[in-house]
């Protein structure tokens, strides 16, 4: 039973196939609208195809009531047209400068400027508030001569001196000075000289300091009248008077100075034979004193400390 009925429901399926396969091919004739084989095709005629570089006018769609847009005007000529066949544009092209010429040369032959030059003025280094100091010197006597002389006068010598400066501007100086040679009167003699003086420096901030001196002093001499037709004679004097004058000194550096001087001095006769047998005497006048005078010139050096 359900043999026969599964080979004749396959039968009635062959038929129904077979004929409506014949349908198909003996329809009706192909509309120009649809293509080939299609089953359903609507009656819409199909709008020719716009020619290259126009505008394509878009139908409404059915049951649209508003109108379609305007066409866009036509580019201008010579614009580029972008479309489907149209081709790219042209790379952009940057034009930038070329860079600039470096020329190198030889280290030889380049110029260098000459160094820049500084100057560098010293600080002068401050003094100290108080100092000592030794001073050695040589010095020469210029004293005058007698008319009566039988040799010419002049004496020099040499001598040290320790010095005190409390400030920069004022010091006291202790001198000691052995001097030799011919005097006045033309006698040889041997003087050893003690003498205090106060320095007053005027300008004590600078190198070269310029100083004011004046003191007092006491000296002893020998001395030996070897002219006399008697034969030679010696007598011994000693006296006591005050100097002063002026000196410049030097500041090499803070411990070291370089120094000269002049002093003038006036001095009178203080041994017990001053009275009886005064030293000098003018024959023309007759006139005798024991009051002498004349001017020390000085130089030399001052180690501070």
């Amino acid at each position: 039973m359900s043999k026969r009925l599964l080979l004749s429901s396959a039968v009635v399926a062959s038929t129904v196939a077979f004929a409506g396969g014949a349908w198909a091919q003996q329809g009706p004739a192909p509309n120009p609208h649809c293509p080939p084989g299609s089953w359903f095709c609507a009656d819409t005629p199909q709008q020719p195809a716009a020619p290259p570089g126009q505008p394509v006018m878009l139908q409404p769609l059915p049951g649209s009531r508003e109108a379609p847009p305007p066409p866009p005007p036509p580019p201008p000529r010579g614009a580029w047209v972008y479309g489907p066949g149209a081709p790219p544009p042209p790379p952009v092209v940057v034009y930038q400068p070329p860079p600039p010429v470096v020329v190198y040369q030889s280290p030889r032959y380049i110029q260098a400027p000459p160094p820049p030059v500084y100057y560098y003025r010293p600080r002068p280094q401050p003094m100290p508030r108080s100092e000592w100091g030794l001073n050695l010197h040589g010095e020469g006597a210029a004293l005058g001569h007698s008319s009566t002389a039988t040799h010419d006068s002049g004496m020099g010598g040499v001598g040290f001196g320790l010095r005190y400066k409390p400030i920069p501007a004022f010091g006291l100086e202790a001198d000691v000075d052995f001097l030799g040679g011919r005097d006045y009167n033309g006698f040889q003699r041997d003087e050893t000289a003690f003498t205090m003086n106060g320095l007053v420096f005027l300008n004590p901030k600078s190198r070269a300091q310029l100083y004011l001196q004046a003191g007092f002093g006491w000296a002893g001499a020998h001395v030996v009248n070897d002219s006399s037709p008697y034969g030679a004679q010696s007598f011994d004097y000693s006296y006591f008077g005050g100097q002063g004058g002026l000196g410049l000194e030097f500041r090499v550096a803070r411990h070291f100075a370089l120094n000269v001087d002049a002093l003038a001095f006036i001095r009178e006769r203080i041994d017990s034979g001053a009275a009886q047998s005064p030293e000098f005497y003018d024959p023309t006048t007759g006139q005798t004193t024991n009051t002498s005078a004349g001017v020390l010139f000085r130089g030399g050096m001052t180690f501070y400390f």
